[in-house]
């Protein structure tokens, strides 16, 4: 069910590093462990459709200003992070060190997803 992103303390983003549509279940765990909601990039949503477009952050999309988004195999196109410029902070996982989104990054975690996210999640839960 989808909730208005622009209202949401805590984001976790989808972005084309998840593989298939069934990973998104990953993301979401991590969102519901932050107490947050889901996101996506543009691709997600309107190439795939793997989400529906109310849960896209970006330029021509919602912005949001979270005191917490994470992106989640998000590379950081321009259109994306003028969408979370305003988050509190901005935190990426990411197996790409030369990825954009690091550039605007407060946090980064280099890193393949499928082996951090369910690192996170357990100690999250802890």
């Amino acid at each position: 069910e989808a909730k208005d992103i622009t209202e949401a303390r805590v984001i976790a983003c989808v972005g084309r590093g998840v593989d298939k549509k069934e990973d998104i279940s990953l993301v979401r765990q991590l969102a519901e462990a932050l107490d947050g909601d889901i996101g996506c990039t543009r691709p997600i949503a309107e190439e795939l459709h793997w989400l529906s477009e109310e849960f896209c952050i970006g330029i021509s999309a919602s912005e949001v200003k979270p005191d917490l988004y994470i992106g989640v195999g998000v590379s950081g196109q321009v259109q994306h992070v003028t969408g979370v410029r305003n988050a509190k902070i901005i935190a990426a996982i990411n197996k790409d060190e030369n990825a954009p989104i690091f550039d605007v990054a407060d946090l980064g975690i280099i890193g393949d997803l499928y082996d951090v996210v369910p690192k996170l999640i357990a100690e999250l839960k802890k």
